[in-house]
């Protein structure tokens, strides 16, 4: 029963050839750029070290802590109205977006200052990065809105391979958390130029000229609804990356560089649901712009397809984690192996809670997000603050994974209630 109805499916799915098409040139390019950038961290971890790989961990949490604010949530929004052709909106998003990312910037600048020279120079050269990595965002997006996915998939693809590349070049001449820094903000310039020339060879303006007083109002029209799509992202960030912070505090750094071996093959795990939410987020805008049958058929097969998944690959990485960690990070990680087992829970939670999540955003229902968001933040640090202290990075993993199945339950029971009240009936 459940393989007749996976493959109908995939049947299903397969008929929307421009979604197909790309889930394909996404799934290669993800694919391709998460295993280069999980090769950079693995060699990063083994040349450096637990605890200057630590130090390494450590500063790129603060910096996605503050990326939140760069970001504010207008990449989603971004991709919802060029999926519905508010080219217009579109603008004042992008317009919007280079004031947030300045003031995100300006953000790490000062929390630097809080921390030693070594910490202080890293985050100040990691924030130049997240800077230009966030400007490359918001073009992917539109990009996203308009199904038209090749350039992200190649850009990205690049700029990995220029980290690796450089990365071996700086670690030969200087082994230490701040050579792998200068490679990681390089690429990621040496990227966003390369989207300028593209988008200047293809004359396309993002940004269309408009009177400074209307535009100023649309800006703060655009913050107020991005408003609780950014304070989502900056509270899924927190509970994501404020473990390695309270770690550093309550254990040692190298504590750090361990639990993120277990984190980083964790986040390669989760890259097949990226994918495929990354080719179907703008069919879900379109059809969530007026929620019908088709809204809730997609978000059905895809529910299905997910929970499925998350369970082949689970069981795969269970069999195949000591082999894993023993070839790629050696001796020094092996303590990573218990952490990762745990949070394989966290995978399992959040495939389909990543589609729910997602789904929400595209009825305009991001408030409700906000408020589940907000709860699994605040439970996420009182465990961990319970967690750490007496189960070190174990005690970490078991707050992520309980924080994640909150939200996914959550999420999931709203989008429930949700669906017998407007579509149910209507399909009756």
């Amino acid at each position: 029963m459940i393989q007749s109805f996976f493959k109908k499916t995939i049947d299903a799915l397969t008929k929307d050839k421009k979604m197909l098409s790309n889930f394909y040139i996404q799934g290669l390019g993800q694919f391709l750029g998460r295993f280069l950038f999980f090769v950079f961290l693995m060699v990063s971890a083994r040349v450096l070290g637990a605890h200057e790989f630590g130090v390494f961990s450590f500063s790129l949490s603060i910096c996605y802590l503050f990326h939140t604010v760069m970001n504010f949530g207008l990449d989603h929004l971004a991709i919802k109205w060029v999926a519905r052709q508010e080219f217009e909106r579109f603008s004042t998003i992008a317009l919007t977006n280079l004031g947030t990312i300045l003031f995100g910037f300006f953000l790490i600048f000062i929390v630097s200052f809080f921390f030693d020279r070594h910490i202080f120079l890293i985050l100040n050269i990691l924030g130049i990065g997240f800077c230009f990595f966030s400007v490359n965002t918001i073009v992917f997006s539109y990009f996203r809105g308009l199904e038209k996915m090749k350039l992200e998939p190649f850009i990205l693809v690049g700029q990995r391979l220029i980290l690796l590349l450089t990365s071996f070049v700086f670690l030969s001449i200087n082994k230490s958390a701040t050579a792998i820094s200068i490679s990681f903000s390089l690429s990621l310039f040496l990227a966003f130029l390369c989207i300028g020339v593209i988008l200047y060879i293809k004359k396309i303006n993002l940004i269309q000229n408009s009177e400074f007083a209307f535009m100023r109002q649309k800006i703060v029209s655009v913050l107020k609804e991005a408003f609780p799509l950014a304070l989502v992202t900056g509270l899924g960030i927190i509970y994501y990356r404020i473990d390695s912070v309270m770690i550093a505090g309550y254990r040692q750094i190298s504590d750090v560089g361990i639990y993120t071996g277990a984190y980083m093959v964790i986040e390669g795990v989760m890259l097949l649901v990226r994918v495929i939410m990354i080719a179907s987020f703008s069919r879900l805008s379109q059809y969530g712009n007026m929620v019908d049958i088709k809204f809730y058929v997609l978000y059905k097969k895809l529910l299905i397809l997910l929970i499925i998944l998350s369970l082949i690959l689970c069981s795969i990485m269970y069999g195949a984690g000591e082999f894993i960690f023993d070839l790629f990070l050696g001796k020094e990680y092996q303590s990573s192996v218990g952490v990762f087992y745990i949070l394989l829970l966290s995978v399992i939670a959040l495939y389909p809670g990543t589609l729910a999540t997602h789904a929400l955003i595209a009825i305009d229902k991001q408030k409700v997000y906000m408020y589940i968001a907000l709860t699994c933040t605040i439970t996420n640090i009182l465990l961990n603050f319970i967690f750490i202290p007496r189960f070190g990075i174990q005690g970490a993993a078991w707050a992520t994974v309980i924080t994640d199945i909150i939200l996914t339950v959550s999420c999931m029971a709203y989008l429930s209630l949700f669906f017998k009240k407007k579509v149910t009936p209507r399909c009756a």
